[in-house]
């Protein structure tokens, strides 16, 4: 999977300038070593996930396989929209566009939620919604019960 960015203005304020150069495969690059582990949850050719862990503060980072928004943040709608999706906070989990990315295929997914899990996290981080700053690893095993 390779990515190539470059950040800009956006909304009036100014962006980092970041580039992105790497393809991420199984293994995290080298110069990240004993710093950062990664692994590639394969759903369909067009959305594979990675999973990033951060050793030295134990922390699981997460894109899209696990959303968990908070319903007084949303409108009435979202909170149907997200809820049929399987994304509300306290019983966020993978939402079922995600699911259905992976198919009947979820066995595929198992042992990349497997390795987070036995990483141990103390608390994951996630892109959309509120994260876990405890209970990492019960957390995963509950988001992650439709593999499991």
């Amino acid at each position: 999977m390779a990515a190539r960015a470059a950040g800009a203005k956006a909304g009036g304020r100014a962006a980092a300038k970041i580039r992105w150069d790497r393809d991420l495969g199984a293994q995290a690059p080298g110069d990240w070593a004993g710093q950062i582990d990664q692994v590639v949850a394969q759903g369909s050719r067009q959305h594979p996930e990675v999973a990033f862990f951060h050793r030295p503060s134990r922390t699981l980072i997460l894109t899209d396989l696990i959303a968990n928004f908070e319903p007084e943040r949303l409108s009435f709608w979202q909170r149907r929209r997200l809820g049929m999706a399987g994304a509300l906070d306290p019983d966020g989990r993978t939402p079922a566009d995600i699911r259905a990315s992976f198919g009947r295929g979820k066995a595929a997914l198992r042992p990349a939620v497997e390795r987070m899990i036995a990483w141990a996290p103390e608390r994951v981080i996630l892109a959309h919604g509120r994260w876990y700053d405890r209970d990492a690893v019960r957390e995963l095993r509950r988001a992650f019960r439709w593999v499991l």
